[in-house]
């Protein structure tokens, strides 16, 4: 393992870890969004005659740029869960005074949170919640790697949702459960009251419980684990069910296999007073058949790993049948199946959230991560259960580099423990810091994942909407262009429908892989400008939409490419001439209500594919001097040149019958610019499409060195990003320290760095763009003005338009920016 980054409070002051004096609570998010509790102190603390209240904070940051604190809210209990939903977009917050909140992102926007709905149970002390299973799991399987489509790949399992309403619906709530056996439900409706509850006690005794574990049934419901914490106690598990009903929630519990540790018999002597049962959790909340119990005391721990599986039981012979057929019946029970000690405390355990089954692969090894009090961390097969690999010292000597005075210290306090989605990574919460670890790390050698394997984790990113950040970890600098080359080469092997789907998040998965190697970020601006371009390029043709065809007749689309296919002498009119202009013209009356300004909402995304056309053509000659520079890999791409110019024909349609929607250029000489660039482009595309190079066609050479000084070049920025702070720390020299507040010091050094451009052609600015609506919005910016967490990009907050279609294009990226990440609202000391 290796240390990629550690963040913590204040570099300068080490004198409170606010972590390790009460632990605090820890969940990510399927999007890498880390969400934890903090004790405020120092001028925090308020102080009434002899009491000392104290407050406690919850706040998230995106795991790639740790420094941005995110505060959602204070309290003044001390927080004793937190809980993601299966989308990481509403957290649940349970405090030590039994109340339950549901706190989203308003507006969309990680820094700005809203309470949307809350219960409550007072004086009951809240050991684990979890939220309704909404019934689609999509299974990784490693030893499908090979298959060719994504639905081979990943296969749906059959799951009952908890909870369900009329028709079999999943219905949207979460489960907990308190220290004395009650168990509460909790449904969100969409009615008032907001929120609908009902408990019930899990047994029909008293109860007083140290732990509990929660994990979801197949069948629906849930199967609830606890414990009192004695050695000597049996492990109890329930099965919950809930129904709504017409009066509210109905809740069912009953008892079902449990087991006594089998510490219990090697500790009989006086020592297992000392033996307490310390953690209790199920290897994946998705799968209630292996349960995880440990024990231990001061200088020693016990971990055993339990399985649930059927037993035959023959009947009596009474009880038989007087015709010999076995009427015998199966039963539920605990098996032991292996014991994993250590000559340590352990603190924490992180399970792995991937839905894996039995893994036969043998470069794949699924994990389950132990944390103990010498600061050791054991990586245990999450099948087999044999210890893969273990660090002993990995946190302990980075905190000795980076603090001087620490060297005294004997061990770290690892208080969470945590696994990123695809178990790539580690998030470690110890001495008040937060650290993040590569688990396939290139130093040790321990742990290692094959590129093949790293591809199939991204496939089922794209596939399952989860963030790909944790995947990262695991690739090397060396496989990135392997890996890009592969995704590409399995994307076209999917259906129509499929590519359709994935086509966006694959171009932003390769946003975020170039963008991790310094050398490469060129790539990764001609990836986010071929981003726009798809998505412009789809919305353009979903206009085209004919009032009569049938199937057997082509698509305005598929009409369009076949006539700029056989045209090859670059004339605007000729194609025009060969196309029926009315299939093209869109019924804006019928369409909007806005008339004539639906058109005029689509300028800016217009002007922005004139644009990028003049800044691409422009930059040709550079290939006589520089191997690599922003746009070299988009004029190698024939297809992309084939779309530049059926969209160029689309525009020249709209402008003859709407003239105010033609793009805007400065020119020198009396020149139909939308027909020269028309012109030009089509050299470009022969020459990608024969095979042959731009550099070595003299008379394209000729017309590109006079391009700018027939029209003039604007800003390149807004074509391509020519800065963006996304996924910087990958192309740092590990370990990193970071302080929250602080922004490290090689963004602002990126800042001033430019990439490779002739400055006379290709000019640049401070203006700031919005990158949904391609408008400018100036050198300063307001507060209505919301900022990518990631790539930093901006965008209007609120919507200028009264257009229906340039309204669903900005609601296309409400919760999201274009690659992939969350919003947050801009403030100026930024």
């Amino acid at each position: 393992m290796e240390v990629v980054y550690t963040c913590n409070e204040d570099s300068s002051s080490d004198a409170k870890d606010w972590i390790s004096e009460e632990k605090s609570c820890s969940s990510l998010s399927s999007q890498n969004v880390l969400a934890i509790s903090r004790q405020k102190t120092g001028s925090h603390k308020r102080k009434r005659g002899n009491e000392t209240s104290m407050s406690c904070e919850v706040g998230v940051f995106d795991l790639d740029k740790p420094w941005e604190w995110f505060t959602v809210t204070n309290r003044q209990a001390i927080v004793t869960n937190l809980q993601w939903n299966k989308t990481g977009t509403r957290l649940l917050i349970t405090d030590s005074t039994g109340l339950c909140q549901v706190w989203q992102m308003q507006e969309n926007l990680v820094n700005k949170w809203e309470c949307v709905g809350s219960s409550s149970l007072p004086g009951e002390d809240i050991l684990a919640v979890a939220w309704f299973h909404t019934g689609v799991q999509i299974l990784f399987s490693p030893e499908k790697k090979d298959a060719i489509t994504y639905e081979d790949k990943f296969l749906r399992e059959r799951y009952q949702p908890s909870v369900t309403q009329f028709g079999g619906k999943p219905v949207d709530g979460w489960i907990a459960v308190t220290a004395s056996g009650l168990v509460e439900c909790c449904v969100i409706n969409r009615q008032e009251p907001y929120i609908t509850s009902s408990h019930k006690s899990l047994s029909l005794t008293p109860q007083r419980l140290s732990l509990a574990a929660v994990a979801y049934s197949n069948m629906g419901g849930f199967v609830i684990a606890t414990s009192d914490g004695q050695l000597s106690s049996l492990v109890q598990c329930f099965h919950v069910t809930a129904q709504l009903t017409t009066e509210g929630v109905q809740v069912t519990s009953k008892p079902t296999s449990s087991l006594h540790m089998k510490s219990r018999m090697e500790y009989s002597t006086n020592e297992s007073q000392q033996m307490t049962v310390t953690n209790l959790t199920f290897m994946n909340p998705e799968s209630c058949d292996t349960l995880i119990v440990s024990c231990g005391c001061n200088g020693y721990s016990s971990m055993e790993i339990w399985q649930l599986v059927e037993q035959h039981t023959n009947l009596h012979q009474l009880c038989q049948s007087s015709q010999g057929v076995d009427n015998g019946f199966k039963i539920h029970k605990w098996m032991h199946h292996s014991t994993i000690q250590h000559t340590s405390y352990l603190s924490c355990i992180a399970t792995s959230k991937l839905p894996v089954k039995h893994v036969m692969e043998t470069g794949f090894s699924p994990y389950i991560a132990a944390a103990y009090k010498d600061g050791s961390i054991k990586l245990i097969h999450r099948h087999n259960h044999q210890v893969l690999h273990t660090s002993a010292d990995a946190l302990r000597m980075h905190a000795v580099n980076s603090s001087p005075a620490k060297k005294s210290k004997k061990s770290v306090n690892i208080t969470n423990l945590i696994q990123t989605f695809c178990g790539c990574g580690l998030i470690a919460v110890h001495d008040g810091k937060i650290s993040v670890l590569k688990v396939y790390s290139v130093k040790d050698g321990a742990i290692s994942m094959s590129a093949l394997l790293v591809c199939l984790l991204f496939e089922y990113a794209l596939v399952t909407g989860n963030d790909w950040w944790g995947i990262l970890l695991a690739v090397k600098p060396g496989n990135i262009e392997a890996i890009c080359q592969k995704l590409i080469d399995n994307f076209f092997k999917q259906s129509p429908a499929m590519q359709e789907s994935v086509a966006m998040r694959l171009q932003a998965l390769k946003v975020a892989l170039y963008s991790t190697n310094f050398s490469s970020r060129e790539k990764a601006s001609d990836c986010h400008t071929r981003l726009v371009l798809q998505a412009i390029n789809a919305l353009f043709r979903c206009l085209l939409r004919p009032k009569n065809i049938t199937s057997q007749d082509k698509s305005p689309g598929e009409k369009l490419s076949a006539v700029c296919v056989k045209s090859t002498d670059g004339d605007l009119d000729k194609v025009l001439f060969n196309l029926d202009k009315e299939e093209y013209q869109v019924d804006t009356k019928r369409r909007d209500k806005a008339g004539d300004g639906m058109m005029q909402s689509l300028k800016p995304l217009i002007q922005w594919i004139a644009d990028f056309c003049l800044h691409l053509l422009a930059s040709i000659p550079l290939y006589q001097s520089y191997p690599s520079f922003p746009g070299s890999s988009l004029l190698s791409d024939s297809s992309l040149l084939r779309t530049l110019r059926e969209l160029l024909v689309i525009i020249r349609i709209w402008s003859t019958s709407s003239p105010s929607v033609a793009p805007i250029f400065t020119t020198t000489s009396n020149v139909d610019c939308l027909a020269h660039l028309y012109k030009v482009l089509t050299k470009a595309w022969l020459c990608c499409k024969d095979g042959s190079k731009l550099e070595y066609d003299e008379t394209l050479l000729d017309e590109c060195c006079v391009l700018p000084s027939k029209l003039l070049v604007p800003a390149m920025n807004q074509s391509f990003r020519l800065y963006s702070s996304g996924y910087t720390v990958f192309g740092q020299s590990f370990p990193v320290n970071f302080v929250w507040g602080e922004y490290p010091e090689y963004l602002y050094s990126q800042k001033k760095s430019k990439l490779m451009y002739v400055s006379d052609v290709l000019t640049e600015n401070q203006q700031h763009h919005d990158i949904i609506r391609q408008i400018h919005l100036g050198v300063h910016l307001s507060e209505n003005v919301r900022q990518c967490c990631r790539c930093g990009g901006f965008s209007l907050l609120t919507s200028v338009t009264k257009s229906s279609i340039m309204k669903a294009w900005e609601q296309r990226w409400q919760r999201h920016c274009l690659c992939a990440a969350h919003w947050k609202l801009y403030t100026e000391n930024e």
